[in-house]
Formats: C-alpha cells, sequence, structure tokens
C-alpha cells in the first residue's frame, strides 16, 4: 500500500513497473503453483547454516589475506566492519581477484584459495555434512505433495530438497506418495527424459551435489558447464514460469540460458518472479532480464523477501493445502521471535517505573469503499497508478480477494478506470473490536495514519515495505525545538564522506493488546536509499557508503542511554500528539462530500510498566 506523495516502497532504484510484492507471489503459486518451476540459489540453504556464495568470498579472501601477510587466521575476525573493508579493498581487483561484485568474484576466490579439485570437493562436503532442510524446504516439498510444484533446479552443492520432501511425505502419510526424479549435473539424460515424459516432481542440479566427483565450482568448470542440462533448464523455461529465490544471477551460463530463452514466444508462460532482499537491488544483467521480459509482454517482477523462510511462510499462508500438510508445516515451522505472553496480576512495586513507546488509539477509521473489477487488476499495478498519478487515495486487497480503497472519490475513479477497476456504490464497516482484523485493514489504517502524522510542520512520511516512518524534513520548524533539544545537535544533514542524506525520524506501527489499540512510536535515524541503479563500477562505492552510514547511525545512537532516549521519546510524542493530546487526525482533510478519509485520535500519554514484587518460597515480599 502506499500513496501518490510518498517516498517510494522500493529502496534499491529498481524500475517501479518490477515492484512484486510477496502476497501477490503467494496468489499466483495458489492459482498456477503447478505452471511454476522453482529455480534456488544458495540464499535458500542459508538458514540451514550452509554458507552462502557470499559469506564463501569472505572466507576465501580472508584466508588468503591471512596467507599473503603471514597472520593466523583465527587472530584475524572479518566480522568486524573495519577488518572487513581492509580485507575486501585488499582484493577489490587487485592481488589476483575481481571488483567487488563481479560475476567471477566466488568462481576466482575459490580457485585460488583451493587449487585442487578435491580440495573444493571435501570443502563443500564439510560444509554440508549434518545439515537439515529448514522451513523453506517442507514448504516446497508441501507444494509437491499439492500438486502445485513440478519442477526444482538448483546450484546448490546440498541435498536439502529432496530430503525435506522426503521427510514430509513420510510424515504426512501422503498417498499417492510423488516419487522424485533427483537429476545431478552428471544425470543431464535423467532430466531432460523426466522433462519429456512429465515425471515430475524433477529436482535437477545444474552444479551438482556434494557427492559428486564432477562438482563445477571454479570459473574454468562453470563456463563449460554441461550443455545438455543448460538444455534442459532452456526446455523448462518454454513450459514453465520460474520463481528464482536465493540466486544472485552471478552465474553467466545461467542467466544466458535464461536470456535466450526470452527468444521463445511460448516461453515463461506464467511469468517470472525474482525475489531479492529488500536492502539489496538484483545484478545488472537481472534488472536486464526482467526489463527484456517485460517488453516481451510477460509477467515479471522484482520481489523484496528478506529469507527463503519469510517467502515460504507467505506461501504457506496463501496457498490452499491439506490439513496433513499444514498439521506437518505447523510442527516445522520456526518459533516465533515474539509471542504472546498475558499480562502479570500479582502486586507491582511503585518504582522504578519504566516508560513504554506505546500510545493509545483511541479513534480509527470507520469504513472502507469497496472496488469493483471489470477485468482483474493486480494490486501493485493499482498502487503504481495512484503514485503516478499523484491523488489522495490509498487501496488494498483484503484476504478475501475484494479491492478496498480510502480517499478522494473523483480520483480514485478517474485513475483506476483505465485499469478497469470503478468504485463500487457500497462501503464496508471496520470492526476493531472483532478477534481477527483482516492484514489488509490493518495495513490501509497505518499507510493512512503514517500520511497523517506526516502533515505534521517540519515532517514527511516515508512509506517502506521495512517499515513506515515520519522524518525531519525541515529543521527550522518551530514546532521542532524540543526535539532539538532532546537530541542535542542537528536534526538532519549529510552522512560524512558519503552522498546519503540523513534526518531523525520514528519509526510507526500499530497493534492490539490486551483489548486495546496502540500506536508504537520508536525513535530512529533515516538515511536516503541510493538512487538509481548500480553499475559494476560503481557498486563497491554505493556498498562503502552503506557501510559508512551504519557506522553514523551506530555512533548517533551510541550516547542515547536512558534519560536522553526518554527526552527524544517524549519530544516524539508531543510533536505527534500535539502537545500530550488527544489529537485527532485527518490523514488528507477531505471535505465531507469528497471521499472517506480516515480520522485517528491518539493520546499522548505513554503506557508503563511497574516491576513485580517478588516472593520467596516463605512468601516473604523480596526487593
Amino acid at each position: 500500500m502506499s500513496d501518490a506523495f510518498a517516498s517510494p516502497l522500493d529502496l534499491t532504484g529498481i524500475p517501479g513497473e518490477l515492484v512484486g510484492d510477496i502476497s501477490q507471489l503467494a496468489r499466483a503459486v495458489d492459482v498456477q503453483g503447478a505452471q511454476l518451476a522453482w529455480f534456488l540459489g544458495a540464499g535458500a540453504s542459508a538458514m540451514s547454516d550452509i554458507p552462502t556464495a557470499g559469506a564463501l568470498i569472505l572466507r576465501f579472501k580472508h584466508e588468503l589475506y591471512c596467507a599473503a601477510h603471514h597472520l593466523d587466521v583465527q587472530d584475524i575476525n572479518p566480522g568486524y566492519p573495519h577488518t572487513r573493508a581492509i580485507i575486501e579493498g585488499y582484493f577489490d581487483g587487485r592481488n589476483g581477484l575481481p571488483p567487488l561484485g563481479d560475476p567471477e568474484e566466488y568462481s576466482v576466490a575459490f580457485e585460488t584459495a583451493y587449487p585442487s579439485a578435491d580440495l573444493r570437493a571435501d570443502l563443500i562436503a564439510d560444509l554440508c555434512q549434518g545439515r537439515g532442510p529448514n522451513y523453506g524446504h517442507y514448504v516446497l516439498a508441501a507444494l509437491m505433495a499439492a500438486g502445485r510444484l513440478q519442477v526444482v533446479f538448483s546450484t546448490n552443492f546440498d541435498d536439502l530438497v529432496e530430503a525435506g520432501a522426503h521427510s514430509l511425505f513420510e510424515l504426512a502419510g501422503v498417498t499417492p506418495r510423488p516419487t522424485l526424479v533427483i537429476a545431478g549435473l552428471g544425470e543431464p539424460e535423467l532430466a531432460s527424459r523426466a522433462l519429456q515424459k512429465s515425471s515430475f516432481p524433477l529436482i535437477a542440479k545444474l552444479h551438482g551435489d556434494f557427492r559428486s566427483v564432477r562438482l563445477k565450482n571454479s570459473l574454468a568448470e562453470l563456463a563449460s558447464q554441461d550443455a545438455e542440462m543448460r538444455h534442459v533448464l532452456r526446455g523448462a523455461c518454454g513450459r514453465f514460469g520460474l520463481i528464482v529465490t536465493g540466486y544472485s544471477g552471478r552465474d553467466t551460463s545461467v542467466m544466458k540460458v535464461l536470456t535466450d530463452a526470452l527468444g521463445d514466444k511460448e516461453s515463461f508462460p506464467a511469468g517470472i518472479y525474482w525475489c531479492h532482499r529488500p536492502t539489496e537491488p538484483p545484478a545488472r544483467e537481472v534488472i536486464d532480464f526482467l526489463m527484456a521480459a517485460r517488453t516481451t509482454g510477460r509477467t515479471a517482477f522484482a520481489v523484496p523477501v528478506d529469507n527463503f523462510i519469510e517467502l515460504a511462510g507467505a506461501i504457506e499462508r496463501g496457498v490452499r493445502l491439506a490439513d496433513n500438510l499444514r498439521r506437518c508445516l505447523a510442527e516445522r515451522r520456526p518459533t516465533p521471535v515474539l509471542t504472546l505472553a498475558p499480562t502479570p496480576t500479582d502486586p507491582t512495586r511503585p518504582y522504578p517505573i519504566l516508560r513504554l513507546n506505546a500510545l493509545p488509539l483511541t479513534k480509527l477509521p470507520s469504513q472502507v469503499r469497496c472496488l469493483d473489477e471489470q477485468a482483474p487488476c493486480e494490486l501493485a499495478e493499482a498502487q503504481r497508478a495512484i503514485r503516478a498519478g499523484r491523488i489522495r487515495g490509498l487501496v488494498a486487497r483484503r484476504s478475501g480477494g475484494q479491492l478496498v480503497a480510502v480517499g478522494h472519490e473523483g480520483q480514485l475513479a478517474e485513475t483506476l478506470r483505465p485499469l478497469q477497476v470503478s468504485l463500487a456504490d457500497r462501503t464496508e464497516t471496520l470492526d476493531w473490536d472483532a478477534e481477527s482484523i483482516d492484514p489488509a485493514d490493518l495495513g490501509l489504517a497505518l499507510d493512512a495514519l503514517t500520511l497523517g502524522l506526516g502533515r505534521t510542520d517540519g515532517l514527511r512520511h516515508v512509506l517502506a515495505r521495512r517499515g513506515h516512518q515520519v522524518r525531519v524534513v525541515d529543521p527550522k520548524a518551530s514546532s521542532l525545538a524540543r526535539l532539538k533539544s532532546a537530541c542535542g545537535g542537528p536534526l538532519c544533514g549529510v552522512v560524512p564522506k558519503t552522498s546519503l542524506s540523513w534526518s531523525e525520524a520514528v519509526g510507526l506501527n500499530i497493534e492490539r493488546r490486551q483489548g486495546a489499540w496502540w500506536l508504537l512510536v520508536v525513535p530512529e535515524i533515516w538515511v536516503s536509499p541510493p538512487k538509481g541503479v548500480p553499475s559494476p563500477e560503481n557498486r563497491s562505492l554505493r556498498r562503502a557508503e552503506q557501510r559508512t552510514a551504519g557506522v553514523f547511525v551506530q555512533k548517533q545512537r551510541a550516547t542515547r542511554y536512558n534519560r536522553a532516549a526518554n527526552a527524544i521519546l517524549d519530544a516524539w510524542v508531543r510533536l505527534l500528539c500535539a502537545g500530550l493530546g488527544p489529537r485527532e487526525i485527518r490523514t488528507w482533510n477531505l471535505g465531507p462530500a469528497e471521499g472517506l478519509d480516515p480520522t485517528f485520535e491518539v493520546d499522548g500519554h505513554t503506557a508503563f510498566s511497574r516491576p513485580l514484587q517478588v516472593r520467596d518460597r516463605q512468601g516473604r515480599q523480596q526487593s
């Protein structure tokens, strides 16, 4: 969800038409899963503690650096940002290795550190030893069992996909049990035959696995990848769409196959979904590939996803699966970091008092406008149209599929008409006391509240997938005097030695606790995202700037102990609530006949907590 005046949801400079959404991908899997092949890279195995290519590159460089300088590898910790910067700078296009981010960086570093093929094979075997499937692999297995996954390609050296499938099929009592066809690098004919005869599920390993004597992980080996296995991948592109996750696109041979496949009119019939980390853009070759797919009329999106587990969770929530499969997945789902706990009822001590960052929301929006679709409309397309038109409006899609909106109805109608979406005559009431709240309604409310608070003098909103914020935009505004005093310095500026701007900000979220709704406010420091798509020449510079900005933010926060943190929180609360409130916040200040204008009321008195009185076994109170 976004609006026309928000900062772009994408933080990586990816062309707007390519920006996808994880829930959109989950719905595609639910409807077209059997028509989508999966392509897994090292990121899919990272949460099984198998290192990614990036982690291995740093390991190889660390070992080579220590050898070159006669240092003990155990005495040098590349985990420290300063140490890592020294090591990467030493090998950035120098001392035998390509520049940072070069597609050949992994292969050259691996072969330089371990010239022997046997050593490389033994290292990979050691890295995979004792590792088990993660939740994402089990979700893939559930899709196989449900007939929504036919083909998996992998560049990984592990057997986690097939191990997860065999385990889930057994524990869920899947009948009839799918027969996996597993084709290693030395068995391209097996993969080709499975594809021709539709013997699915098929798991095809482009670089072999750790048991293979033909491990292909050096530059020369990658360049001579078996033509037959590439032919299998090319054939699959002609029959299936593609979901790519955990893969950087650094293999020239693989990218050539995918790009060449665009020349076939029938290729990628169910579209292309390329997952990437929200803070890191895909490689230039990947963006070029997706844009080329778009220009030929294909569906193609770059989908920001933190990790394989998050993607798997979204798919489990969005895909209809049999009860036995859901039970198995529930048993393997990672334990949440945060869990609900009952409020203690024991006596409390009067001091000390802990101030919380939760403000009571005593009023929330009451209605949304329903939208009618004359033709299916992607939510992302509607949101892009609203941003492009710079109109006062927000749109969301509820779990049941209904499109809803708030905002200026005349502007919404005109903007959505080309997408064959119109405003319905009906509205729906938002029941904030209901046991279950649709995530779309909650997201719409957070967007609207952030926009409304962003209209406060001297501030501006930031709508982002990784968290909504309100940041300082005019430090000279008189309303910011208390905040400036609390921060003890400037409220915004440019990060030293970079081109990135920064400003004091506050993160926002809406949560329900103990039957009441709260606005959570977290003082933060906003740093502007890099602009544009990085070229190979400036990619290392961009990374260096981001590391410098990270160190800057840490230093800014380092001295904000209890007293200073409380003063900053208090300043933000008084700023957002126009004192101690209650303050009524309207998103756009629309006229009564112009449309639905979300309205909130927030109180400036934060929640507090006191420590419990603890008693010993004899019932005596302890301090």
